[in-house]
């Protein structure tokens, strides 16, 4: 059995304040999770201008982690590691002071380190967390206090530990939170009981997306041979594709537009599909590009236009058949494991450099309205909510205002 420390330490909460138009917890989406309050990378909180950016705080961190930053409901979750053990670290958004922090041992070795991959997810006064070596921990938000835990291989049969770890992060579907040890399993988010468990071949690297199509809502996304999807009531599998996994691992996840689903892959370039009238995929693409072919960054839907990382930042037409309309290539922070949070014309470049960049982004061109050095190289995905920006990289954890009105500098 694995061995599990729980250190909590709950601080009370204090007075909370304005920041910017709205505090870090407004609404109810915040960033809860992979990819923010709808799991495609878009927010309305993109601003139009470069804003002015201020740190309002730092937190020191372990090490080096690739999981993404979650901040929602009053609280920002992340994930670090050291010394053989995971450590789930909660703060207060407003005045960073540390809420509660959440141990568990982990000894496994794996390729860049054992650390979380899998964002961890808020949800309704929880958070659930998915560790690289398969164990799962949902956790009171305020207290940090387990309410249940699972573990892939003892609870799900999971296999060998994949290369990487399990990096697939957890996302809520209807109130069940789904899991891909192997299976996918989803689970009833309260209690932790198994609803359903749908068949796959394996787990991969990438992070389920949800879309309805012939009426049928699905979980898309990867196991260890295809793309395939699952009805999000039952389980049960609706149709499959077989995917090039030659080199083991699929990092991208898919993105919905519309009736359409894009697909794009190191190995398999960027690639349209339609559905027919029951929900099945069409097997054959509409329309390939391969001038997208990200080997671990997904691609953002910005308006009517798609935008990605592949050897610079890279623009498509979905409307005419994946045509490219530009590539910049002139800024560093658009290659690798680079984050786009993108909004009607303008888009946020998180950089792996750690360089945050604000382009607008048209048919025509890409402009570079501003751009600034937040942190250290990192991976990880930050969060944007309430006027503030969540990430970390292998030292500190880092709360910047963007106020609005700033002077960036742009630049071409």
């Amino acid at each position: 059995m694995r061995s599990v420390r729980n250190e909590t330490r709950f601080l009370a909460c204090i007075p909370l304040c304005l920041v910017w138009a709205l505090p870090a917890w407004a609404g109810p989406a915040g960033w809860p999770g992979w990819r923010g309050p709808t799991g495609d990378g878009v927010s309305d909180e993109v601003p139009q201008k470069m804003p002015a950016v201020r740190l309002v705080w730092k937190r020191p961190m372990a090490g080096r982690c690739s999981a993404g930053v979650s901040a929602a409901e009053g609280y920002v979750v992340v994930a670090d590691h050291a010394k053989k053990t995971d450590h789930y670290r909660c703060y207060i958004a407003e005045t960073g002071k540390e809420a509660w922090t959440f141990s568990v041992a982990n000894a496994a070795k794996m390729d860049y380190g054992a650390s979380p991959r899998a964002t961890p997810l808020i949800y309704r006064g929880k958070v659930y967390c998915v560790g690289a070596a398969g164990d799962v921990h949902c956790l009171g938000l305020k207290t940090g206090k387990a309410i249940w835990e699972k573990h892939y291989r003892e609870d799900f049969g999971a296999g060998r530990l994949p290369v990487w770890g399990h990096c697939t992060a957890p996302v809520i579907v209807d109130g069940k939170l789904i899991l891909h040890p192997g299976k996918v399993v989803a689970l009833e988010a309260a209690t932790g009981k198994t609803a359903w468990t749908g068949e796959a071949s394996g787990p991969n690297y990438s992070t389920f997306v949800v879309g309805t199509f012939g009426g049928v809502k699905q979980l898309i996304g990867y196991d260890a041979k295809s793309l395939a999807a699952w009805d999000a009531r039952t389980g049960q599998r609706v149709w499959e594709l077989e995917a090039d996994n030659s080199k083991g691992y699929i990092v991208p996840g898919v993105v919905v537009l519309g009736k359409k689903l894009l697909v794009a892959t190191e190995d398999e370039d960027a690639r349209l599909y339609g559905f027919d009238k029951k929900g099945k995929l069409i097997g054959k693409p509409e329309a390939e590009n391969e001038d997208l072919a990200p080997e671990m960054a997904t691609p953002t839907v910005q308006g009517d236009l798609v935008l990605g990382i592949c050897e610079g930042l890279v623009c498509l037409d979905p409307a005419n058949k994946l045509k490219t309309l530009w590539i910049h290539e002139k800024e560093d922070a658009f290659y690798g494991l680079s984050h786009i949070v993108s909004a009607k014309d303008r888009a946020l470049v998180f950089g792996a450099n750690g360089t945050m960049v604000l382009v607008k982004a048209d048919r025509k061109k890409c402009t570079v309205l501003g751009k600034t050095k937040l942190c250290r190289n990192t991976w990880s995905h930050p969060a944007l909510t309430g006027g503030r920006v969540y990430l970390r990289d292998e030292k500190l954890l880092y709360c910047y205002e963007l106020k609005a009105g700033g002077a960036g500098k742009a630049s071409k």
